[in-house]
C-alpha cells in the first residue's frame, strides 16, 4: 500500500516509518506528507492534497477527514473532521464529533470530542473540551480565543452531560460578529451560552451565561454544604440550554446538507464536507441521547423537592419536563439557494469560501 501512495505522488520521507492499514488510497491526495511514525487506518479516512501528517512524531489517524494544506502535528486523531487549513500541534487527541473548520488552530495538548470549531478560531495549549461549539469572528487577526490551560466541565456529580455554546451558529456563519475571548486558565462549568464579543476573565470561573459584548471576572470563595445526588438544581435552565443547542446543530446540518455540499460538489476536498455531516449527526445524536437521560431523573428530584418544602425548585421541574415534551424546531430557515448562488459569483472570481460568505447581504441572512 505505501508504494501505491508513493506512485500518485504522496510524500513519505521514510515509508518504512509508516503504517497504512484498511486505507482507501484513492482517498489519499497527492503531495499529502506522511512523516515517521504515521498510521493511517480506516477505510473513511481521507487526506487532502499538500495536507502534512505526523511532524514532530507522527500520528494516529483512524477514520478521519484532514482537509486540503491541514497541518496535523503528533497525536491522535480519531472519526472527526479537520477542514483546509486547520494546525493542530503536538499532543492533541481530537475524537469522534469534533470538526475544526478553516484555519483553526489548536496548541499543543489539546483534548477535544463532539467540539466544533467555526474557521480561525484559536486555542492555546493544555485544554480539554468535550461537548462545545465556537464561532466568533471576521478572521485569522479578529478571532476567537480560547487561552491555555482552560477547562471545559461537561459532566455533572448525577453522571449527566451537557454542551456549551460559545457565539452561535445562526449568526457566526457568515463570519462577521465580533471575537469571543476567553483567557487562559478558566474554568467554565457546562451548560453556559456566551455571546459574541464577551470576556472571560482569566482565572475565572463561569457557572452561567454571559451575555453579547460583557466581561465577566470572578475571585474565588470556599463553600462546604450537604449534597445529595438525586436533587437537580436549575433543570428548566439545562432542558432549555440542550433544546437550544441541538437547534444551532440542525441550523449547521442544514447549512452543510443546503449550502457547503452544493459550493464544492466535485471539489477535491468534498469528502471531508460529507463527513462533517456525519459528525454533525453524532453530536445530535448524543445531546437528544444525553437530554432524555437527564428528563429520566427529573420525576425523582421533583419528589424529593416536593419532601423537603422547595416550592420554587419544584415549579422549575414541572416547566423542565413540560418543555422537554415540546419539539425541537429549526432556529432559522435560510433562502439557501440564494445563498449558493450568491456564493459561486464570488467564488468563481477567485474569492475563497471564507472570504465570500463574510458579503453574503443582509436580506439572504433572515
Amino acid at each position: 500500500m505505501i508504494d501505491k501512495l508513493l506512485e500518485k505522488g504522496v510524500k513519505i520521507p521514510a515509508p518504512e516509518a509508516v503504517v497504512c492499514e484498511d486505507v482507501d488510497v484513492s482517498r489519499i491526495e497527492p503531495e499529502a506528507v506522511l512523516y515517521p511514525g504515521t498510521v493511517i487506518r480506516g477505510q473513511q479516512t481521507f487526506i487532502g492534497r499538500g495536507a502534512s501528517i505526523g511532524l514532530g512524531g507522527g500520528a494516529f489517524v483512524e477514520d478521519a477527514q484532514i482537509g486540503s494544506n491541514a497541518q496535523i502535528m503528533q497525536g491522535t486523531y480519531r472519526s472527526c473532521a479537520l477542514l483546509s487549513g486547520t494546525v493542530v500541534r503536538n499532543g492533541a487527541e481530537i475524537r469522534e464529533g469534533s470538526i475544526l473548520e478553516e484555519g483553526a488552530e489548536l496548541g499543543h495538548t489539546v483534548g477535544l470530542k463532539q467540539s466544533i470549531f467555526f474557521p480561525n478560531v484559536v486555542a492555546g495549549s493544555l485544554i480539554n473540551f468535550c461537548d462545545v461549539l465556537i464561532s466568533g469572528g471576521t478572521g485569522r487577526k479578529d478571532h476567537s480565543e480560547i487561552g491555555s490551560c482552560m477547562a471545559l466541565y461537561n459532566y455533572t456529580p448525577q453522571g449527566d452531560k451537557f454542551a456549551s455554546i460559545f457565539g452561535d451558529v445562526v449568526h457566526g456563519l457568515f463570519l462577521d460578529q465580533p471575537p469571543v475571548f476567553v483567557g487562559g486558565q478558566t474554568q467554565i462549568v457546562s451548560p453556559v451560552c456566551v455571546g459574541f464579543g464577551a470576556v472571560v476573565a482569566a482565572g475565572s470561573k463561569l457557572t452561567g451565561n454571559l451575555a453579547a459584548g460583557h466581561l465577566y471576572s470572578s475571585a474565588g470563595k470556599d463553600t462546604e454544604r450537604e449534597f445529595d445526588r438525586d436533587l437537580i438544581w436549575r433543570p428548566e435552565q439545562k432542558v432549555e440550554h440542550t433544546r437550544y443547542f441541538i437547534g444551532q446543530l440542525m441550523c449547521l446540518r442544514s447549512w452543510y446538507e443546503n449550502v457547503r455540499l452544493p459550493l464544492f460538489e466535485g471539489h477535491a476536498d468534498a469528502p471531508v464536507y460529507e463527513a462533517v455531516l456525519r459528525h454533525i449527526e453524532c453530536g445530535l445524536k448524543e445531546r437528544r441521547k444525553r437530554l432524555d437521560a437527564f428528563v429520566s431523573k427529573l420525576p425523582l428530584s421533583l419528589e424529593k423537592h416536593r419532601i423537603a418544602g422547595h416550592d420554587r425548585a419544584c415549579a422549575a421541574h414541572v416547566r423542565a419536563l413540560d418543555l422537554s415534551k415540546l419539539e425541537i424546531e429549526l432556529p432559522v430557515r435560510f433562502d439557501h439557494a440564494r445563498i449558493v448562488s450568491f456564493l459561486r459569483q464570488k467564488m468563481a472570481s477567485g474569492r475563497s469560501y471564507v472570504e465570500s460568505v463574510r458579503e453574503v447581504p443582509e436580506d439572504l441572512r433572515v
